[in-house]
């Protein structure tokens, strides 16, 4: 007995430091994220325009994958729970509603359509998250009777990290850099003074 319990207090810091590094190293669940990024419009522009447009929101990414939440495995992927277009068209009617456009769904009207390029979500490769890089991009035409509006707008957060963010922490950190994204739409001068010519 005293010999079996010997060899087991051998083994149990041993048992211990393999737990550890397998959960240091396992796979975290993949995550369907909330879109439900917030519209901010700075009070000099609110109320500016009295034009109406079309809304559209298309999805040009080339995979529905956000990112990897990190770790061995490439099952934690990242991915948007709702429909993600319809999410980021609901957060652009309201801030063209804020800066005083009337949103219709008149084929006549102009057409303001918004392309999302990009929304990735990376993590350094390992078993180990120590920093999120989460990036966007989309693209706005506005069009209306031979006039032609691009712009094109991006945003990134690089942020550190003691381990591998929370389910909670991934979802603020991609509606926050597509809230800033829409930001910078909203925030540019050009494209304001081309709505006010529709």
């Amino acid at each position: 007995m005293t010999i079996t319990k010997s060899r087991w207090q051998k083994l149990l810091p041993m048992t211990g430091l393999g737990v550890l590094l397998t959960l240091g190293g396992c796979a975290m669940s993949p995550q369907a994220i909330k879109i439900n990024p917030s519209v901010t419009v700075a009070e000099s522009t609110r109320d500016t325009l009295s034009s109406s447009v079309s809304v559209m929101v298309f999805d040009e990414r080339l995979t529905p994958v956000i990112g990897h939440r990190g770790g061995v495995y490439d099952t934690n992927v990242i991915t948007a729970r709702d429909n993600l277009p319809l999410a980021l068209r609901s957060a652009v009617e309201r801030g063209l509603r804020e800066m005083g456009v009337s949103v219709v769904t008149s084929g006549n009207a102009p057409q303001f359509q918004v392309y999302l390029d990009a929304l990735e979500y990376r993590v350094p490769e390992g078993s180990y998250v120590t920093r999120v890089e989460v990036k966007a991009k989309i693209r706005v035409a506005v069009m209306h009777t031979g006039k032609r509006f691009e712009g094109s707008y991006s945003a990134d957060i690089l942020e550190r990290v003691p381990k591998a963010p929370s389910d909670k922490k991934n979802e603020e950190l991609v509606n926050q850099v597509l809230s800033d994204v829409l930001e910078r739409l909203f925030a540019d001068q050009k494209l304001q003074g081309f709505m006010k010519s529709l």
